[in-house]
C-alpha cells in the first residue's frame, strides 16, 4: 500500500525509499504516498496516516498516535475492473511544547501508519523507522508563556520604580 516516501524542508524535498530510516525535525513535512486497488462507483475516501509508537504485549496490541493528517482520496468509477488509485497525505512534524504537550518529542523507532478511515481492513505500518532531533522548543504563546512573562514583569516592576518617591 505505501509506496513512496518524500521529507519536504524548507524550500526542498528528497525522496525515500520504502523503509528507509528517516530523521526529521520540527518544521518537516513527510509526506506518504500509498496506491492501493479499487473497484465500485466514485466515492471520496478519507487516507490517514500518523507518526506514533506501536505497543505489543500480552494484553496490548494498539498505535498510540503523535501526529496525525487526513487527505481526500478520489476514487473514479470503476464497476468492473480493479483500477490502481494513487494518493498521498502529508504529516507535518510539530515539535512538543512546554512539559512535551501537543506534539512528537525528540526520539528514535517512531513507526508510520496509514489507513483508509472507512476501510479500517486498508491498513499499512512501517515500523521504526523515523527518528525525530531537536529539543522540545518551550512555548511561550500560551496560558503558561503569560503567566511566565507577567510573573517577571512583577519583579522587574519593584526594581524599576523604586527610589521614584
Amino acid at each position: 500500500m505505501i509506496n513512496r516516501l518524500a521529507v519536504f524542508r524548507q524550500g526542498y524535498w528528497w525522496p525515500l525509499a520504502v523503509g528507509e530510516r528517516v530523521t526529521l525535525t520540527q518544521g518537516d513535512v513527510l509526506r506518504v504516498s500509498i496506491s492501493v486497488p479499487f473497484r465500485g462507483p466514485k466515492e471520496t475516501f478519507t487516507l490517514y496516516g500518523a507518526i506514533g509508537t506501536r505497543h505489543t504485549g500480552p494484553l496490548r496490541f494498539d498505535f498510540d498516535e503523535i501526529l496525525v493528517a487526513r487527505a481526500a482520496l478520489e476514487c473514479p468509477e470503476s464497476p468492473d475492473k480493479f483500477t490502481t488509485v494513487e494518493g498521498s497525505v502529508d504529516i507535518e512534524i510539530i515539535a512538543a511544547g512546554m512539559l512535551g504537550l501537543g506534539g512528537i518529542s525528540p526520539g528514535v523507532n517512531y513507526d508510520l501508519m496509514v489507513k483508509i478511515e472507512e476501510k479500517p481492513e486498508v491498513y499499512a505500518e512501517i515500523d521504526d523507522i523515523i527518528d525525530i532531533t531537536g529539543a522540545a522548543a518551550p512555548d511561550m504563546t500560551g496560558m503558561m508563556g503569560m503567566m511566565v512573562m507577567l510573573m517577571m514583569l512583577g519583579m522587574v516592576m519593584p526594581m524599576a520604580t523604586e527610589g521614584m518617591e
